[in-house]
């Protein structure tokens, strides 16, 4: 009895644990806790928000290796993104700016271990709990903060919310993040019908509501064009389902025909919006931000060209004098040091050998979660958030250590763990 008891006991505080972390890396909660240090001391603030991040992910890591990766993991997409990560940790060997490097590569490695953890410890439902559950502090502590007054919550001159996360693209993911896994959650008890499911729809009615509203009064362009992307994976996911249910397909027709034609739509209308991205924009009234980034990823491209294999080093190419060599004109008219896409990130940090990496295990990722579409109430998931987050970065530099995309991304990719799902109840 005792000892059922601690096992219990020790369940919920491991998923108090990961609502921590999985807050913490939303950035705004560690940014806003150590905001008064850095107008007192700016120097030491980046070091004290590294060891935060780091301190809350170490547990994360050490029960990952205690419960170990199963070697069929490794020999697969799981390997992949490890030799991705490790990649770019070598990137310091010819990194233009190596102590750079190493920090950030180091970071890009413990949120991906860390990501490996979640899938490997929870199932779907258990994730999905728990990226709801995590993502609602640091959001009604924002809706708290535009009602109050507090400083910098609110943007009074464009007339956008900020919340505690300093910047409207930084407040609009937790948002979108916590009304998707609503959204899932919704669609699984409406699926099973459990007892009180009601109650639970109308709960989750409210958090949707709350959450979609600060995500519209953020008025990001990003994340709301990576729900879109996710909203369309899911109904072709859930289209298959549907059509599988009436005519069964072979598991060689899903790998050689249905994934292939999904991966190609994606790519088409991947490239139809970058391609038009300034003529959409203009049509849709969207804010000189969203457009403006077309310069940043011109030079980013260029920096690209001129090390087109093993790259700048990760994350170091904007603090490099040499990546401005005779792009001072781009320089000048950006005014600033990132490329606002996870995409252009990895092709300048790591060239097209780290792109390699990663695509490889993206793509392969999601031949390995196929059969999960049919098998798993809200299989859907895996695919739509993977091509949330990927759709994200190509906006915003989401691609990074200490953030919750990156882990949710990666936890997306390798799945979750199994659970006994009957076949006769999945819609």
């Amino acid at each position: 009895m005792f000892n059922a008891k601690s096992h219990q006991i020790l369940k919920w505080l491991e998923y108090l644990y990961v609502v921590v972390v999985l807050g913490f890396l939303t950035q705004g909660p560690v940014l806003k806790i150590w905001e008064a240090s850095g107008q007192i001391n700016a120097g030491i603030i980046n070091t004290t928000k590294f060891a935060t991040y780091l301190v809350v992910q170490v547990p994360a890591i050490v029960l990952l290796f205690r419960r170990g990766i199963n070697k069929s993991m490794l020999f697969g997409p799981v390997g992949a993104l490890l030799a991705f990560c490790a990649w770019m940790f070598l990137s310091i060997f010819w990194s233009t700016f190596s102590s750079y490097s190493l920090v950030e590569s180091f970071t890009l490695m413990v949120t991906c271990l860390a990501g490996l953890y979640i899938a490997r410890s929870f199932t779907l439902l258990q994730q999905l709990t728990l990226f709801l559950v995590a993502m609602q502090p640091g959001l009604i502590v924002s809706w708290y903060a535009v009602r109050n007054n507090w400083t910098g919550a609110v943007n009074f001159d464009e007339n956008y919310w900020i919340g505690i996360y300093f910047n409207r693209n930084s407040l609009a993911p937790p948002a979108a993040l916590g009304l998707l896994a609503a959204g899932a959650l919704g669609w699984i008890l409406l699926v099973r019908r459990p007892k009180y499911w009601l109650l639970g729809v109308l709960i989750l009615t409210d958090v949707i509501i709350l959450n979609l509203g600060l995500l519209i009064r953020s008025k990001s362009s990003t994340s709301l064009g990576a729900i879109v992307v996710f909203l369309f994976v899911w109904a072709f996911w859930s289209g298959v389902r549907w059509i599988n249910r009436r005519r069964m397909f072979t598991f060689e027709q899903l790998r050689q025909i249905i994934y292939p034609g999904f991966l190609f739509v994606l790519i088409v209308l991947t490239w139809f919006s970058l391609r038009f991205q300034e003529s959409l924009s203009r049509v849709f009234k969207s804010n000189v931000d969203f457009n403006g980034r077309t310069m940043l990823w011109k030079f980013s491209w260029s920096g690209f060209l001129d090390r087109p294999i093993l790259g700048w080093g990760w994350f170091s190419a904007w603090h490099t004098p040499n990546f401005f060599h005779e792009r001072d004109y781009w320089w000048a008219l950006t005014s600033t040091t990132w490329s606002h896409s996870g995409v252009m990130d990895v092709l300048l940090g790591g060239g097209i050998i780290g792109a390699g990496l990663l695509i490889l295990a993206i793509l392969w990722s999601g031949a390995r979660q196929l059969e999960r579409v049919f098998t798993q109430t809200a299989g859907q998931w895996a695919f739509a958030a993977t091509w949330f987050v990927i759709a994200a970065s190509t906006q915003e530099s989401f691609i990074v250590g200490n953030h919750f995309l990156w882990l949710l991304l990666v936890a997306s990719m390798v799945g979750s763990r199994d659970e006994p799902v009957s076949r006769e109840n999945l819609n």
